[in-house]
């Protein structure tokens, strides 16, 4: 339905504006949330793991099963239904009833029983019995985490591929800029009649046009680039605000490494992958043990005249004990998961020391990169003055236009490195914010 709704509403306002609509940050955020083929995927893996629950589920269900055969050589009709039901605490009921036909004699023999049974060592434990359940609820609460760190990176992607957009704007504002004063500067050198100062004015004319250009197609690629992320169909037209505010922001390392820790989907899911290796090292041991099972069985037979069940009744409890020597597949599978087990606090360990390294070399970046901030702008200040005082003195006739135009050169740089610094800088916290978690 808001699929639908987002269709309809680009369309409108497209037939009836003369540009494109122009998209937030958080508007383009919220698009691909709803639209990302990659979120999508993931969701259908959560919607699949949540069937694998019912799955499991399912095998604690009350179970009905019925048979019936002939002997066409004795004439003999026997027929049983049975009753089973298995509880998570590994006990299972079962209730059946048989019976004997013989032809023109009716029912010859009947009974009906009711059994209760559990195995008590060597396996078939309640923890046994509901593992694949809580494994599979496990799953599940692991697809989801898959699924938050997917729409996370998404919005990630989105971020950084908007920055690159209004990086490419803002530089393109510059460009243009410079390519009027070039304009403006041929025109002061023509009144001048200096043909070389005019040659030299008029070679920066397709410079800065080419420059222009490629800002532009800087642009154009990245919307591309952007709408693909988001999911809308390429051919729908498209713009960004592109509005930014830029502001150096404190972050406390080592709360937000702790922070990481507790809520990033990777430690998350190596916490579940944990608790599931102990189960099954828990479930392992106990089947090297010797096998013991106890049943309770209840009969009651008929009389042989139908279905009355008037005859005598019987109990029988059962108390069965299995040993076998040797048991060496048992003790592999017991090695095996406790080395799973082991593998999974090495893995811990190389998350954390991950986490470690690269939200410290981001922090240390990030100030770095707000220095370099401080610094361009410092830069740009130096570089809008020099300019001017170059202007005046070629305006005055104190230097050649060469000196002019490399002063221009470099203060146009400047403003665009100043650009890319801040756009780094934004897209640096980007990376931070998604490292630990956010």
């Amino acid at each position: 339905m808001r699929v639908r709704i987002w269709i309809l509403l680009l369309t409108a306002l497209t037939v009836f504006a003369e540009e494109p609509v122009k998209f937030t940050l958080a508007q383009c955020i919220e698009y691909a949330m709803e639209h990302s083929p990659v979120v999508a995927k993931q969701e259908l893996a959560v919607r699949n793991q949540k069937l694998q629950t019912i799955i499991e589920e399912a095998q604690f269900d009350l179970t009905l099963t019925a048979s019936d055969s002939h002997s066409a050589q004795s004439g003999v009709n026997s027929g049983s239904i049975t009753l089973s039901k298995e509880f998570k605490s590994g006990v299972e009921v079962r209730g059946w009833t048989s019976a004997t036909r013989e032809n023109g004699k009716g029912v010859t023999s009947s009974y009906a029983a009711v059994q209760l049974s559990k195995k008590l060592l060597g396996g078939g434990s309640a923890l046994e019995t509901r593992y694949p359940l809580q494994a599979s609820m496990l799953d599940e609460l692991a697809a989801l985490n898959t699924y938050n760190r997917v729409r996370r990176k998404l919005a990630q992607d989105v971020k950084i591929a908007y920055y690159n957009i209004i990086a490419a704007q803002q530089s393109l504002l510059v460009k243009q800029r410079a390519l009027e004063n070039a304009k403006h500067t041929l025109e002061l050198t023509r009144e001048r009649e200096k043909p070389l100062d005019i040659l030299t004015a008029e070679i920066r004319i397709p410079e800065n046009e080419l420059s222009v250009n490629m800002a532009q197609r800087s642009i154009d690629n990245g919307l591309e680039q952007l709408k693909e992320l988001m999911g809308m169909e390429i051919d729908i037209p498209f713009a960004i605000t592109g509005d930014f505010e830029f502001a150096v922001q404190d972050f406390n390392l080592p709360e937000d490494i702790a922070f990481a820790r507790e809520n990033l989907e990777a430690f998350l899911n190596n916490r579940l992958e944990r608790k599931k290796y102990e189960w099954q090292s828990k479930i392992r041991d106990e089947q090297t043990l010797p096998t013991v099972s106890l049943a309770a069985t209840h009969y009651q037979y008929g009389d042989g005249d139908g279905y009355n069940f008037d005859g005598h009744d019987e109990q029988v409890i059962s108390l069965n004990l299995t040993y076998e020597f040797g048991r060496n597949a048992d003790l592999a599978q017991l090695a095996i998961s406790q080395n799973r087990l082991q593998t999974n606090q090495h893995d811990y360990f190389i998350l954390d020391q991950e986490l470690g390294v690269s939200l410290k070399s981001y922090h240390r970046r990030l100030l770095e990169s707000a220095q370099a901030v401080t610094l361009q702008e410092s830069l740009c200040d130096i570089q809008k003055r020099k300019e001017e005082l170059y202007r005046d003195k070629w305006e005055n006739g104190e230097i050649d236009i060469l000196e002019l135009v490399r002063t221009q050169t470099d203060l146009e740089n400047a403003y665009v490195e100043l650009i890319n610094k801040k756009i780094t800088y934004l897209q640096l916290v980007a990376n931070y914010e998604y490292t630990m978690g956010k």
